[in-house]
C-alpha cells in the first residue's frame, strides 16, 4: 500500500465558520464509550442536530439509554445499523472499536453519510488496508478522523507561526502519556486496539505530522513495564523527510492526579515555541523569534475532557456545510496507525523501521 500523503495544514480556517448558513446537519452517534462526549457536544453545536443515539449495551456505559438520549433531543438505539437505516441523518459519528466499524461504514456509505471516525482508524497495517479499500466504495462519502488535537487553538495557532515568523520546526520534543489503569480492556487485546500506542499515544503521531510533513522513520525504546499485554511506555524518535526530527514520549505509565499534562516544544527555523496543557490538551503557547527581547504568551481556556472533540466536531460540520473537505482524513488515520506498528517493530528489532 502507498504512503499515504500527510493532509495539507489548514491556515487560518476557523473551524466554527458559517455556523447559522443553511439546514443543520443531522447527526447519529453509534458507540456511547467516549461516544456519549460527541454526543453532548453535537446537542448544542451551532449548525448541528443531533437526532439519534446508539449503543448494543448503553447499561455497561452507565446509560439508561432512553431517557438518557431524550434529555439530548434525541431517539435512542440499542443498533447503530437499524439507527442509520431509519433516521433521516446526514452524518454519522462512529465510536466503536476499530474491529467493529466494518458493517456501520458500509451501511453510512450505501446511505451517503458522511462519516466521523474515532481514532484508531485500524488495528493495524493489514486492518488499515482492509478499511481502505471499504471507503474507496464510497469516494464521495466526507470521512474525518477525530484527530482533535490539531484543532485545538493554541495548536492551530502553532501551525501558523511556523508557516510564519518562527518558519519550519526543526526539532520537536513531546510528552503525552496516559494514567495507568485508565483504558478500558479492549485497547490492550491485539485484535481490537492492539495497544496504547495505537489507540492513544496516536493523538500526537498525527500532531507531529500535522506540523512537521511526512515522516520517513522511527526507532524506538521501552516495552511493557507495568505487566501490560502490549508497550505501556515508549520512547520514539522520528525523522521527516523536511529533516525535522522529533522525540516523543507516550504510553500509559502516568499518575490520575497529574491530569494528563500535555507538553510540545518546537525549536524552529527562526525561533522557538512550546505548547502546554492538561487533560490530553494544549492550552498555553510561548514563542519567540531567535532576535526577539522577549517571549509572547498566548492562552486559552481549555473546554472539560469531555469536550476534547468539540473544535473538531465544529470544522466537520462547517466543511459538510460549505462543501470542503474536513481534514483530517483518512489517509491520516492509515500513517498513525503505521507509525504505530513501526514503533512496535522498532522495539521488536532495536533498529530503525521506515515508514
Amino acid at each position: 500500500m502507498p504512503l499515504p500523503e500527510t493532509p495539507a495544514p489548514e491556515r487560518g480556517t476557523d473551524p466554527a465558520r458559517h455556523p447559522d448558513a443553511g439546514p443543520p446537519v443531522r447527526f447519529g452517534v453509534v458507540g456511547l464509550g467516549f461516544g456519549r462526549c460527541h454526543a453532548k457536544v453535537l446537542s448544542t453545536l451551532p449548525g448541528a442536530r443531533l437526532v439519534a443515539v446508539a449503543d448494543l449495551d448503553p447499561e455497561a456505559q452507565g446509560i439508561e439509554l432512553e431517557p438518557w438520549a431524550a434529555k439530548l433531543g434525541a431517539r435512542g438505539y440499542r443498533d447503530g445499523l437499524r439507527m442509520i437505516a431509519e433516521e433521516e441523518l446526514d452524518a454519522v459519528v462512529v465510536a466503536v472499536p476499530p474491529a467493529a466499524r466494518r458493517r456501520l461504514v458500509t451501511a453510512a456509505g450505501e446511505r451517503g453519510l458522511a462519516v466521523f471516525l474515532e481514532k484508531p482508524f485500524a488495528v493495524d497495517d493489514a486492518h488499515a488496508r482492509e478499511m481502505t479499500e471499504l471507503f474507496d466504495r464510497f469516494p464521495d462519502v466526507p470521512v474525518m478522523m477525530d484527530f482533535c488535537l490539531r484543532h485545538l487553538p493554541a495548536v492551530r495557532r502553532l501551525r501558523e507561526l511556523l508557516d510564519g515568523p518562527l518558519g519550519e520546526g526543526l526539532v520537536v520534543n513531546a510528552d503525552l502519556v496516559l494514567p495507568r489503569d485508565d483504558s478500558p480492556a479492549w485497547v490492550w487485546d491485539p485484535a481490537v486496539g492492539n495497544g496504547i500506542v495505537n489507540e492513544n499515544t496516536c493523538h500526537v503521531l498525527d500532531t507531529l505530522c500535522h506540523l512537521l510533513g511526512r515522516p520517513v522513520s522511527v526507532q524506538a525504546a521501552g516495552g511493557s513495564y507495568l505487566g501490560s499485554p502490549l508497550e505501556d511506555g515508549v520512547a520514539v524518535v522520528l525523522r521527516f523527510a523536511s529533516g525535522a526530527s522529533a522525540v516523543l514520549t507516550g504510553g500509559a505509565l502516568g499518575a490520575q492526579a497529574m491530569r494528563t499534562p500535555a507538553t510540545l516544544s518546537v525549536y524552529s527555523r527562526h525561533g522557538q515555541a512550546r505548547l502546554t496543557g492538561r487533560d490530553h490538551m494544549f492550552g498555553e503557547l510561548e514563542w519567540a523569534t531567535a532576535d526577539a527581547d522577549t517571549a509572547t504568551h498566548e492562552s486559552w481556556p481549555l473546554p472539560g475532557r469531555g469536550d476534547i472533540s468539540a473544535a473538531a466536531l465544529a470544522h466537520f460540520v462547517a466543511a459538510l456545510r460549505d462543501g470542503s473537505a474536513p481534514s483530517p482524513g483518512r489517509d491520516a488515520g492509515v500513517l498513525a496507525v503505521r507509525l504505530a506498528m513501526a514503533v512496535r517493530r522498532a522495539l521488536a528489532t532495536g533498529g530503525s523501521v521506515d515508514v
